[in-house]
């Protein structure tokens, strides 16, 4: 297993405080506030650490309420609103400095077998003819800024490999899609618990960046103020992180400032084996 990806697990391993209370480290991406998948993916852990032991995450529902600080850990506050026979209901509070940052709702359930039908896998083309983000961001550091070009162009928990790279500095227009294989950097244990929270953890990655797409922008650019508001994401089907998987992502809508992006991830043998939605703050300012 690579450093960066243990590190990542390890961030995902909250402290339990007290009874439904849990508590866990920031990361500093190099952008001072917080990445939104490490509140989402941490707040899931708190929720399956809560929830009955035969229950499975299968969705949930992020609102993100201001901006985190990436200097600071964050509490986690866990009420479960209903338990029944099949399914757990339960609400989780990110805080900061003693405000809300973040709600979450999730919902696990007994696993049970019933009807089966998905969307078709798109046709990509082949692995090997996708580009390497790091790779290419390495490539180009000297022209990044000093300030966060060493956080840029450091290892990553993922190796991924997309369709269309846009500079966030200066952006070009390109559809609005992106494809994006995505595996982790390293072996790590096939447990539904922590694969679905390292994918909640990746899913916040690309959706809002692709709904930028058709206008050309970068989301570094000046004037840009870039921000998510809300993610959901539906687990579907068991999957191994361990081997490559596809995240298709297309954004249907823009206006009112806000983007709104759709996502699908699917296995190598083309399984769905997750949809995600994500709306976020797309403001030019100036």
């Amino acid at each position: 297993m690579s450093t960066v990806l243990k590190n990542l697990i390890e961030l995902l391993r909250l402290e339990r405080l007290d009874e439904n209370l849990y508590r866990g480290s920031s990361q500093d991406l190099g952008l001072r506030q917080v990445f939104g998948g490490q509140v989402v993916a941490q707040a899931l852990s708190a929720a399956i650490q809560t929830a009955p032991r035969d229950r499975i995450l299968h969705s949930c529902h992020a609102y993100f309420l201001s901006t985190g600080d990436s200097q600071h850990p964050i509490i986690y506050d866990v009420e479960t609103l209903r338990t029944g026979r099949n399914f757990t209901a339960l609400r989780i509070k990110a805080i900061q400095h003693n405000e809300p940052i973040c709600h979450i709702t999730a919902s696990l359930q007994i696993e049970e077998q019933g009807f089966d039908h998905q969307s078709q896998m798109p046709n990509v083309g082949l692995l090997d003819e996708f580009m390497s983000e790091l790779d290419i961001i390495r490539k180009v550091a000297d022209t990044l800024p000093e300030s966060i070009r060493e956080k840029l162009t450091a290892d990553r928990p993922f190796d991924i490999r997309t369709k269309y790279i846009n500079n966030p500095f200066k952006g070009q227009k390109l559809p609005p899609e992106q494809f994006a294989w995505v595996k982790a950097n390293g072996t790590v244990s096939q447990g539904h618990q922590i694969q679905q929270c390292l994918l909640a953890y990746f899913s916040d990655f690309h959706p809002l960046l692709t709904a930028l797409h058709p206008h050309g922008k970068g989301f570094l650019e000046p004037g840009m103020k870039v921000a998510t508001i809300d993610h959901s994401i539906w687990f579907h089907r068991p999957f191994d992180l361990n081997d490559w998987l596809l995240y298709a992502i297309e954004s249907n809508n823009a206006y009112g400032a806000r983007g709104l992006s759709r996502g699908q991830i699917f296995d190598r043998n083309g399984k769905l084996i997750a949809t995600t939605q994500q709306e976020g703050l797309i403001r030019l300012t100036k």
